[in-house]
């Protein structure tokens, strides 16, 4: 890195003292705006009020996860944590970086994916509310989220300035291009009985996510012909993270892509005009139903994924895989059937 790497390493020093005292909250910031967190937690709770706004959330997820994922291999850029040891530029009186337990990412820097996940999903929060006056309340929580996802990553040394700006415009750009797309009369103004139009939707969708995997694949060997190790920067964490144990199986890059990947595969397969059934503005279903159905999903799933053994790789990322692509069925079209179905034919078409 450049000059200016250094600067911005002092920068991040700094801040252990300047935000000390704002240092959990900061870590709770971390926690919350974690692309993972988001998908396994906020996405079912997204989903028992409107399954037509947590599809488009999935798929910003989904996408912003797999574009993040990619983007990182493609630039290549270093973390702090790990840059101020690597260095050469310093001879003495190194920065001292503060380390906590959300500062050992194992993949590359930059875009940085919580502040991409982040903005994805406050814009998409936004182009929702089309509540005039809400925008006096909104822009400004909003705008000072993101600022914290900023400052939180910076504080553990996480990422340099750059890079949560970068991952920010990501995340803003993805949410109204997806959206757009997401509404687009494919999926939405044709209706269930669009028997055709569904179906070429969804093979559409199965392209993309064949694409997607393909450039994946691509990406990963085309760094391996060029004598680069994709997995190079688990090694850096693995060295210079003060508690190897705070590193993640869930932030390596390759988990990050299979995940990503599975849940656009579940996506395609599952989003169809019937979500539109059960939105926030539908009177006949059962709120207490969903909820309840949504909150034993989360439980058996979570149960699953703690009981995987990870000392086998293959296993673990095909499991997770399986569970990645079944939750959009799960939560966007099971668990609405149930909530509707003590109605039974007065539901909302």
């Amino acid at each position: 890195m450049a000059h200016g790497a250094c600067n911005c390493a002092e920068i991040l020093s700094c801040s252990k003292t300047r935000f000390e005292d704002w240092a959990d909250y900061l870590e709770l910031v971390n926690n919350i705006s974690n692309p993972y967190l988001l998908l396994e937690v906020f996405f079912p709770l997204v989903s028992i009020l409107d399954s037509v706004f947590a599809a488009q959330l999935l798929l910003c997820l989904g996408f912003g996860g797999w574009l993040n994922t990619v983007m990182k291999w493609w630039i290549l850029e270093d973390r702090p944590y790990w840059w101020v040891r690597e260095s050469t530029f310093y001879s003495s009186h190194r920065p001292k970086l503060r380390q906590t337990q959300q500062t050992c990412e194992p993949g590359p820097g930059s875009p940085s994916g919580h502040s991409a996940a982040a903005a994805a999903s406050i814009i998409l929060l936004l182009i929702k509310c089309n509540v005039r006056w809400w925008k006096y309340v909104l822009y400004p929580l909003c705008a000072g989220m993101m600022v914290s996802v900023f400052v939180a990553r910076l504080f553990v040394a996480a990422h340099f300035p750059h890079q949560c700006m970068f991952g920010a415009l990501v995340g803003a750009f993805l949410s109204p291009a997806l959206c757009i797309y997401v509404s687009d009369p494919f999926i939405w103004r044709y209706g269930a009985h669009a028997t055709r139009t569904v179906t070429q939707a969804k093979w559409r969708h199965l392209e993309g996510v064949g694409a997607a995997a393909a450039i994946s694949v691509l990406t990963y060997y085309s760094l391996k012909l060029c004598g680069l190790d994709p997995q190079w920067t688990v090694k850096l964490a693995l060295r210079w993270c003060d508690r190897p144990e705070n590193i993640h199986v869930t932030a390596t890059p390759l988990f990050a892509l299979a995940q990503s990947t599975a849940t656009l595969l579940g996506w395609a397969l599952s989003v169809t005009p019937v979500i539109t059934r059960y939105r926030h503005d539908t009177k006949n279903r059962s709120l207490i139903i969903s909820a309840f159905a949504t909150g034993i999903i989360v439980y058996i799933i979570s149960q699953i994924s703690q009981s995987v053994d990870k000392d086998n790789p293959y296993k673990y990322y095909l499991t997770h895989f399986v569970l990645s692509t079944i939750k959009p069925a799960l939560y966007l079209r099971l668990t609405p059937a149930m909530a509707m179905w003590p109605y039974g034919k007065n539901k909302v078409e």
